[in-house]
């Protein structure tokens, strides 16, 4: 570990050296800054930093002073485990500020382009260190405390999603607080209303809170942005199912239908809405492709119950022989194709099958 630190601290004192033309200090803030490199360069990081918080004190916008000193905190953090969101916290920002200081330079150099990339990959790591440190946090059961670091984490970095996202789940899951979970969603679409992700995590949170109607309307905005989404078009589905509007349920399975025909689960949820719409014709033909696909007791029961149900009883004994093959030790499947040989005058295949039916147990 000590070599790691000796190589990075070579390395950012060699990639920062072009920086302090840019700035100039007091004679005093000079002399600081020249011993704090003295030190650095020596490996000296107590006595670096004392001297780059001196140039710091009169010269609060330096920006190399600034860079090192996040350069500093950044290795305090990876070897302090138990201060690793303070000085990762501390590097953040610091190198932050360094890399706006940079940026404000005109016609800044290949050296300076560099260091500002650098810069910001570290900024970068600082900042998944805090996030890290929440995640830790919470998964040891210190719920308030990773709370506080996920806050931290959404202050530094506004942009990212994920330490509100984290939010939201503690205040759903864990404190059973609605209210400040649905805040939590509504600080990451103001943020960005058109981002689809965020659209479907508040819609799955309206459902998941039995808001069927709240949660379609972020499922039929997610819709207009990717109107392929399969996931999203079943979404949709099971919420208008709960709204007991059973055409539009329908029309957002057909439509993911057409996406993957073969899916079972699609499928599933097509035979359903067809019951409760009760249209038995329709269920019959979603049950056909599932015993194409897949072969069940309870698709074979069903589909049995339904042609009996429509009276198509030459279906009904093609279904009940293919339950029978499938499971010849099922007495339904052999009284359906009975029942329906009786309804048909199909003396000999009644007559057949009602031998087997006497030899079952």
């Amino acid at each position: 570990m000590r070599k790691l630190i000796i190589i990075l601290l070579a390395l950012t004192l060699a990639l920062g050296a072009c920086s302090t033309a840019r700035q100039k200090l007091t004679p005093q803030g000079n002399v600081n800054f020249k011993t704090a490199q003295v030190y650095y360069a020596q490996k000296n990081v107590e006595k670096a930093e004392e001297f780059y918080n001196k140039v710091l004190a009169d010269n609060p916008d330096h920006a190399l002073s600034m860079r090192r000193m996040a350069d500093i905190n950044l290795y305090k953090g990876e070897n302090n485990p138990e201060k690793t969101v303070e000085y990762n916290k501390a590097a953040y920002e610091l190198y932050d500020n360094a890399i706006n200081a940079y940026e404000a330079y005109l016609n800044p150099t290949d050296e300076e382009k560099m260091d500002i990339r650098d810069m910001k990959r570290r900024r970068d790591s600082a900042w998944v260190r805090v996030y890290s440190a929440a995640e830790k946090a919470q998964t040891d059961g210190n719920t308030q405390q990773a709370m506080e670091i996920f806050e931290l984490a959404a202050k530094l970095d506004g942009s990212r999603p994920e330490p509100i996202i984290r939010l939201k789940d503690i205040y759903q899951k864990d404190l059973k607080d609605p209210g400040k979970a649905e805040n939590m969603l509504k600080q990451l679409l103001a943020k960005d209303p058109d981002n689809q992700a965020y659209i479907l995590e508040t819609g799955a949170f309206y459902f998941n809170q039995e808001n069927y109607a709240e949660a379609a309307k972020y499922f039929e905005r997610s819709k207009t942005i990717n109107p392929s989404d399969m996931d999203n078009l079943l979404n949709l589905s099971f919420a208008y199912y709960e709204l007991k509007d059973y055409d539009k349920a329908l029309a957002e399975t057909k439509l993911a239908l057409a996406l993957d025909p073969t899916n079972l689960e699609i499928l599933d949820n097509a035979k359903n809405i067809a019951l409760m719409k009760e249209d038995k014709q329709l269920a019959i033909s979603y049950l056909e492709q599932l015993i194409e696909l897949r072969s069940t007791e309870e698709d074979f029961n069903e589909i049995s119950v339904l042609l009996n149900d429509v009276k198509d009883y030459g279906k009904l004994i093609t279904y009940a022989k293919k339950w029978h093959e499938w499971d010849d030790t099922n007495k339904f499947a052999v009284q359906f194709i009975v029942f329906a040989a009786q309804m048909t005058g199909d003396a000999t295949l009644e007559k057949t099958y009602s031998n087997i039916l006497k030899t079952m147990p």
